[in-house]
């Protein structure tokens, strides 16, 4: 088995966070904004990429979403996005889509940032809501 590599890239600071969400006329989650204010984006195990506030911009003047969906990341094949419209409830506002279905065909991967993140680390890279959808079910219990 191969090493997982991480890179991260360097932190964005509140004002362009800030920015950026006016920008798109979002606020984005406190989980995610606390991760750009630690990493203004990754990449990890070689497919998997966490957009920058830069990246976010560029790729989200191509893609056709209704308001308040963000494209946040890339992984091999698909796409995760964020549903800001949700965000304000805590839980469900992730979105998986593969990458050549439209946002109504997206995956609600039933989490916010943080835990999507953690279990996307804990196994791997692996797309988790198709190997065990019951861990979504765990990781909802234990954050209530």
């Amino acid at each position: 088995m191969e090493d997982a590599t991480f890179h991260f890239k360097d932190p964005a600071s509140p004002q362009e966070i800030s920015d950026i969400e006016q920008k798109l006329g979002v606020t984005f989650p406190n989980d995610y904004k606390e991760f750009l204010l630690q990493h203004n984006g990754m990449e990890m195990f070689d497919g998997i990429e966490i957009l920058s506030l830069e990246g976010i911009i560029e790729y989200n003047e191509v893609q056709d979403f209704p308001e308040g969906y963000v494209l946040i990341g890339y992984h091999f094949d698909g796409r995760y996005v964020i549903d800001t419209n949700k965000s304000k409830n805590g839980l469900g506002y992730m979105l998986y889509l593969d990458s050549i279905d439209d946002i109504e065909d997206a995956i609600n991967l039933d989490s916010n940032f943080e835990i999507w993140f953690d279990m996307l680390v804990s196994l791997n890279g692996t797309k988790y809501w198709e190997v065990n959808p019951n861990l979504q079910e765990y990781y909802k219990l234990v954050s209530e």
